[in-house]
């Protein structure tokens, strides 16, 4: 009964933290608008997790699932977290998920630390694998020689 109830604060906790994205945002990050994002983000949000359909995102995660290129320049330039987890992924995680290879590098440039492990005991190099990312496998492994 003890694990059901700390198991269902956790859980209510996790999302309670979590805000919804404003119209605004997303809208700035789905089309790449950098003029549109500066007037939105603020230090007090840069680094928030937002909810966006089943799931939690940092504007800085969501910028890579996206790809919207422009706007991560943006969020690397006014120093985002690139260690925050949101969903129990890192921005690291999100780009080997979703092979970006370009804005992987620049995470590394801005300080990221490739081999974290979330809560579940996997990498970014697990999820490069995952989704057979050869060039990203790659590339994480050259950190190894």
């Amino acid at each position: 009964m003890k694990t059901l109830f700390f198991t269902a604060l956790l859980f209510i906790s996790t999302f309670a933290n979590a805000q919804e994205i404003s119209e605004d945002l997303e809208n700035a990050l789905q089309n790449d608008n950098v003029t549109e994002l500066k007037k939105h983000i603020t230090s007090k949000n840069i680094n928030n997790c937002f909810k966006l359909e089943e799931s939690e995102y940092t504007l800085l995660t969501l910028s890579i699932k996206l790809n919207a290129k422009s706007c991560f320049a943006e969020l690397i330039a006014q120093n985002a977290n690139v260690e925050k987890t949101c969903n129990n992924k890192t921005p690291f995680m999100y780009a080997a998920k979703y092979n970006r290879l370009t804005m992987a590098k620049a995470l590394v440039k801005a300080g990221v630390q490739i081999r974290v492990r979330n809560s579940d005991k996997q990498s970014a190099l697990d999820f490069a694998k995952k989704y057979e990312r050869k060039e990203f496998i790659a590339y994480i492994k050259s950190f190894n020689q």
